[in-house]
């Protein structure tokens, strides 16, 4: 694969429509290389045009010199075996535009090879992280990609071609598939159920954007950043491409589930209270009722009432969090959703070749 990839860059000077990718990572993420080799087979796919792909940027946040970083550590890896340019470049705690000297000082030696560059941060928080990989982009359109999911093999292709065949569109988010194991637990089974149903907003966790399509800086505090993104760009410009397909594992723990619905009920408040100027447009979600009631299975009656309860419990517990603190407190990680087992490997692989 080294000599291919070696090649997926040489023509992207010149491609009128070039990509940066742009992955914000934490420092304790415990399997980004399973996602960098998903990520390089889908950019290797023949339905993409040879040599858009620029650079994969990514920025590591809550990094510190003296700890161990196990997504680092994967990505000289990565790098090392796939014959990628890689640069590293540790930012202050207010850097993020005074890039441009650092990159063309590196590009010389580079030249003609797929680079690399990884953004090391002591901050916190992917709003920030989005910011600085976006300011430091110098490609025509960014793909932004979660740094613990796995992308079908031809879901770039998807995205690219819908994009650059549909002018007015500012936006092109993947769909996004949950993977569950044959033993997953209630509450993965009840995370799963919404993501079969197509509700309008764009999936945060792999979507192709033009660099252009924003007029302002996400805000940091941002606890829905894909429903900010969608009304934020404009609804209008906005597509899910449903044949580009991006995989995730679900919470498996009810505190990881239930943080995740808190986080999520408090990001729709945030929305209402801090941005309900973007939401002229409507509402960023719209739940397709008819749709569900036809398509949800009788046995699932149970779990789909009880995800309601849990919902409006969430709501209660948010409301009364962010009486007593400020939005970005109720970010946590979900470190279940981490786990890629074998099974869910299996999975994957199963659903590739349908």
């Amino acid at each position: 694969m080294s000599n291919t990839i070696g090649v997926l860059s040489s023509a992207c000077w010149i491609m009128p429509l070039s990509v940066s990718i742009t992955i914000p990572c934490r420092a304790d993420e415990p399997d980004l290389r399973g996602m960098l080799d998903s990520l390089v087979t889908a950019c290797l796919s023949p339905q993409l045009p040879s040599g858009c792909i620029r650079e994969i940027l990514i920025c590591i946040n809550g990094f510190g010199a003296d700890q161990a970083c196990p997504p680092l550590l994967a990505v000289r890896d990565f790098c090392a075996q796939n014959a990628v340019a890689l640069q590293e470049i540790v930012l202050s705690s207010s850097e993020a535009q005074s890039h441009e000297q650092t990159r063309l000082a590196a590009e010389p030696e580079a030249a003609g090879r797929l680079q690399c560059v990884v953004l090391l941060a002591a901050w916190r928080g992917k709003p920030k992280a989005l910011n600085t990989l976006w300011q430091w982009a110098c490609a025509d359109l960014l793909l932004c990609c979660d740094a613990d999911v796995r992308i079908d093999p031809h879901a770039i292709a998807h995205l690219y071609a819908h994009l650059k065949t549909e002018p007015q569109l500012r936006l092109v988010a993947a769909c996004e598939v949950p993977i569950l194991e044959a033993k997953a637990s209630v509450w993965s089974r009840m995370g799963a159920l919404p993501y079969r149903f197509n509700f309008g907003n764009a999936g945060g966790r792999l979507f192709l954007m033009r660099k252009d399509a924003l007029s302002q800086p996400m805000p940091e505090d941002l606890l829905l950043e894909d429903a900010w993104l969608t009304v934020a760009v404009g609804k209008q410009y906005v597509h899910k491409v449903m044949p580009a397909r991006m995989f995730f594992v679900l919470p498996r723990t009810w505190r990881d589930y239930f943080a995740e619905r808190v986080r999520a009920e408090g990001g729709k408040i945030q929305l209402r209270r801090q941005h309900a100027h973007l939401l002229g447009n409507g509402p960023v979600a719209e739940y397709p009722w008819g749709e569900f009631l036809r398509r949800i299975r009788t046995r699932e009656y149970g779990l789909a009432l009880f995800a309601l309860c849990i919902r409006g419990l969430a709501q209660v517990w948010a409301w009364r969090r962010l009486k007593r603190a400020d939005f970005y407190t109720l970010y946590h990680p979900f470190a279940s959703t981490k786990r890629w087992s074998a099974a869910t490997q299996a999975s994957i692989q199963s659903e590739t070749r349908e």
